[in-house]
């Protein structure tokens, strides 16, 4: 039952994080689905940080529905792995940071250092990931070279701003 309402709670939140970047931020909007700063990719490391896998299915099932709802280019193929690359590959850059001993699973080493690298991993997969899908399976407009660069900013800056909103809580806290 945890589980489920983990996943649930995830997907819901990063919906409402969606339609908040469409609300106040729409004009940072370089291409459909890249941003030049991207309130959402904030939520994600923050939900996978503190709801791990689950957290990335959330992201994973939100996708799949945001996609639907507003990409209407995205199908089938594309749609899997582009929701795959929004949920997995903010995890699979903290089954990296949690390997190389930089997060632990309290949450008690989260360091300016470590928040950057954090961000600066999850930017890099989530741009690169998604970037990779969308010129692989030849998405309308899509350009791996132009396209690219706008999504790691964009990602990192809302990563930076929902992480740096994370550990001041956490020392409010203490």
């Amino acid at each position: 039952m945890e589980t489920a309402v983990l996943i649930s709670l995830a997907a819901v939140l990063y919906w409402l994080g969606y339609a908040v970047q469409g609300w106040l931020f729409q004009f940072t909007e370089h291409v459909s689905g890249v941003n030049w700063f991207y309130l959402p990719a904030g939520l994600r490391v923050v939900l996978v940080l503190v709801a791990g896998l689950n957290g990335a299915l959330g992201i994973f099932a939100a996708t799949i529905v945001i996609n639907l709802l507003h990409m209407g280019d995205m199908n089938g193929t594309v749609l899997l792995l582009t929701a795959g690359a929004s949920g997995f590959g903010v995890w699979f850059a903290l089954l990296l940071m949690r390997w190389r001993g930089q997060i632990d699973a309290g949450l008690t080493v989260l360091t300016s250092s470590v928040l950057i690298q954090y961000a600066l991993i999850y930017a890099l997969f989530n741009a690169v990931f998604h970037q990779l899908v969308w010129w692989t399976l030849q998405r309308d407009g899509a350009s791996f070279m132009v396209d690219v660069w706008p999504m790691f900013v964009g990602d990192l800056l809302g990563a930076l701003f929902f992480l740096y909103a994370l550990k001041v809580l956490l020392t409010l806290k203490s």
